[in-house]
């Protein structure tokens, strides 16, 4: 399992590698990239922030996904900091023997961090406004 949270640039690459194994017949990944809008305004920058336990919680989250998930090898990364369009704010990927597994547990698992890692985003509009939001709202 491989889970962390901290201002390092994050790839999908560095969880699909995490949880590559010969039992694997199935690796499916995510990424959770800043894009340029939420809903009808333009965003210009985005900005996360975590709680001091963000890194034992999601570290908890994969570690339930993996139990809930028998046989699924899990890996999660969660960039804070301040990020530009483009850049990856979340990358996961959970490998399986088989792609039913995988899938679920992946969907789950981004799930299942959304809801639970004290995770949160300031984002700045073309306006100059900025709104805090819910992490990958």
């Amino acid at each position: 399992m491989f889970a962390r949270v901290d201002e390092t640039a994050i790839t999908v690459d560095e969880c699909t590698d995490a949880v590559g194994d010969a039992t694997a017949g199935a690796v499916v990944s995510f990424a959770g990239v800043v894009r340029n809008h939420d809903e009808d305004r333009g965003v210009t920058w985005l900005r996360y922030s975590a709680h001091p336990s963000a890194q034992a919680v999601l570290a908890e989250v994969a570690a339930d996904i993996a139990l809930a998930h028998p046989g699924c090898r899990i890996a999660a990364a969660h960039r804070v900091g301040d990020l530009g369009i483009g850049d990856i704010a979340l990358a996961c990927a959970v490998a399986s023997a088989h792609r039913a597994e995988a899938f679920a547990a992946c969907a789950a698992l981004v799930d299942e961090i959304k809801s639970r890692v004290p995770i949160w985003k300031e984002q700045g509009f073309i306006d100059g406004t900025t709104e805090w939001v819910a992490a990958l709202g």
